[in-house]
């Protein structure tokens, strides 16, 4: 069984250490960056770490484990035990990312093929429709459409290759230096190189100025080869253990000052006097004039929770154009009917995006602290759906789900509302807009996705959205007898939905219940009448030509349709159920 998404995208853990009691201590993973001043040690050794990173990956995919590579590592490149360890550490993260990519790229190729193929044929089925009755309308960019059905076939069929030669294979694939960066020695020209040993030069930079330590937080500094230490003020100090092959050059260690301050100074401070592990990394920014930094991940002390569902909870409803939020008092209705809030899906770069996401999340985990109540968002699994969607012509969706912009503002919503006390709680998205619009948007005024919004809160808070007595009522011999049970809480809903699509029922229509329940009453009524008159035509006899000479008597439990017309006038008469 898969981790929940809450799970993945938390930094809360629990120490390693028991108390004395027995428990665990909760914690929050952090993290401290800051600049690093230029020491040729950190190239040599940055460049070197990264060969031998790559080394012992491959090493990892001949069958090796990560013990075997930290002993036999030590000797082969003359290093210290510490820092073996941390190379194979990190050589086993990318060993088990690059698995995890392969299992999700072969389900993505999986899904894709499946949507893909079923696109295909329902398309071909069409046009064998049309080209059996020819029309002017019917042929109007026929040939069009034949070329991009001829298109999309080649393009599964190349899919289809490559899923099979991802089952196929054994090792895994990775190019450490960007591929854009590999593919330039073939055009040195046109990516602006004189020579081949110039783009090497490049080539060798982009793949190295990065290395790593493992924090442990029972020795000096916190880390075994990357000590940290607290000196005065805001400053700070690495002290690094020189590898053995480079300690003629360098000595035994190599010391560098840096600077923390704020929130961030404290967080270390603590982490430093509490012993907790410190895993260093530094690496150079090679868009900031090839300037070093260091990253500090280490833990604190967790932030007790402060919101609580007595209080109320805020919905978020993540949409193709919006972010749209609610807060719903303990009730289950809005405090007001215009506190719902609503942000623009940001544009522009990827870092003004971020900043842009960021800024929203600050201001609704700042509204959560005024309420003291949790935050509901919508649980969607967006790589599964974004395969399926791929083919269904919906721009404005697949749009949506190919952006990195909704993975990154759930991550984000989680750690700031962590850092606060504030409670995330992920929810089923299951019909959360047809009923928000079916029983909120009219009676609060709410636009469609505030009120979406106020579905997934209200459903954090445990209601359940029972479909309203009177469309029950009107419409109960439309429904199975299990689209009727409890209320209509699950397939009532999806009969609903899918009436609404299917007679082109607008959102705004939707503020005037009672006319599109007539609609909808009207539009059911023809069509049956349509299905009976066409299946009595085909099945009675010759003498009768399929008419019935007696009056059909309704059967137990079911309205004759002129009553249910006739109810339709005394609607407004039934009373809404909660």
């Amino acid at each position: 069984m898969g981790k929940s998404l809450l799970s993945e995208l938390t930094h809360r853990s629990y120490s390693k250490a028991k108390n004395p009691d027995g428990t665990r201590t909760a914690q929050l993973r952090i993290g401290v960056e800051a600049k690093l001043p230029y020491h040729s040690f950190l190239s040599d050794w940055g460049d070197k770490y990264q060969s031998i990173m790559r080394t012992a990956l491959n090493e990892l995919q001949s069958g090796k484990s990560e013990d075997d590579v930290e002993k036999t590592f030590q000797e082969k490149f003359d290093i210290d035990w510490a820092w073996a360890d941390s190379v194979a550490s990190d050589a086993k993260g990318t060993f088990d990312q690059l698995t995890t990519a392969r299992t999700l790229k072969i389900k993505a190729l999986d899904d894709d093929l499946r949507a893909g193929w079923k696109s295909v044929n329902d398309t071909i089925e069409l046009m064998e429709q049309q080209l059996a009755n020819p029309t002017r309308k019917n042929m109007k960019g026929f040939a069009h459409r034949l070329m991009g059905t001829k298109s999309k076939i080649s393009r599964l069929e190349r899919k289809k290759i490559e899923k099979e030669e991802l089952e196929i294979a054994k090792r895994l694939h990775i190019c450490f230096g960007s591929s854009k960066l590999f593919n330039a020695q073939y055009h040195l020209e046109e990516n602006g190189y004189s020579s081949h040993e110039q783009w090497r030069i490049d080539w060798e930079k982009k793949r190295g100025g990065n290395f790593y330590s493992v924090g442990k937080g029972s020795v000096s500094g916190n880390n075994p080869v990357a000590k940290i230490f607290y000196i005065n003020n805001d400053i700070f100090s690495v002290c690094f253990t020189v590898p053995r092959f480079l300690r003629a050059k360098y000595g035994d260690t190599v010391r560098l000052k840096f600077e923390v301050s704020g929130q961030r100074k404290h967080n270390l401070l603590y982490a430093l006097e509490s012993g907790k592990p410190v895993t260093v990394q530094c690496f150079r920014r090679e868009h900031k004039n090839d300037q070093w930094y260091i990253h500090l991940t280490t833990y604190v002390q967790d932030v007790p929770t402060i919101s609580s569902i007595n209080n109320g909870c805020i919905g978020i409803d993540l949409n193709a154009e919006t972010i749209d939020v609610i807060y719903i008092k303990r009730d289950g209705n809005p405090k007001k009917c215009r506190n719902a809030l609503s942000f623009p899906i940001p544009t522009g770069t990827t870092g003004q995006k971020e900043a842009r996401l960021r800024d929203f999340v600050c201001e609704i985990v700042k509204l959560a602290q005024v309420y003291q109540c949790p935050i509901a968002c919508e649980n969607l699994d967006f790589s599964t759906k974004k395969n399926h969607l791929r083919h269904s012509g919906s721009r404005e969706y697949n749009r949506m789900l190919s952006g990195f912009v909704y993975d990154k503002f759930r991550s984000y919503l989680v750690v700031r509302a962590e850092k606060f006390g504030i409670e995330i709680l992920f929810k089923s998205p299951f019909m959360t807009s047809v009923i928000g619009m079916v029983k909120y948007m009219g009676k609060y005024g709410l636009n469609s996705a505030s009120a979406a919004a106020m579905v997934i809160a209200r459903r954090a808070m445990g209601f359940k959205e029972f479909i309203p007595q009177k469309w029950l009522k009107i419409l109960s011999s439309f429904f199975e007898p299990e689209d009727s049970k409890d209320g209509g809480f699950a397939g009532g809903w999806r009969k609903i939905s899918a009436w609404l699509k299917k007679f082109c029922i607008r959102r705004p229509q939707l503020f005037e219940l009672d006319t599109v329940l007539r609609l909808l009453l009207d539009s059911l009524v023809n069509e049956s009448q349509k299905k009976t008159h066409k299946k009595r035509k085909l099945g009675g006899s010759n003498k009768s030509a399929g008419r019935r000479t007696g009056k059909a008597k309704p059967t137990e439990g079911q309205v004759p349709l002129e009553r249910e017309r006739a109810s339709v006038t005394n609607i407004g008469a039934v009373t809404v159920a909660p």
